[in-house]
């Protein structure tokens, strides 16, 4: 999956991104590609009351 990280994460080293419908993706290691496009893997999901959260990683091309 290709995503966008628009802003910083609150943990360390972390970026984040949100699809069309809203849901917030966490990506471990994005916290330095602000602006840039780039393809992740999930990790997991975790449903909320206020909605989905999609952690996921940078892929590299083993993934």
């Amino acid at each position: 999956m290709n995503i966008e990280i628009i802003k910083k994460g609150k943990e360390k080293d972390r970026g984040v991104a949100y699809l069309d419908d809203g849901t917030m993706i966490v990506v471990e290691g994005g916290r330095n590609l602000l602006g840039k496009i780039i393809e992740i893997t999930i990790t997991g999901i975790l449903q909320t009351p206020a909605g989905r959260m999609i952690f996921s990683k940078i892929s590299t091309n083993g993934d």
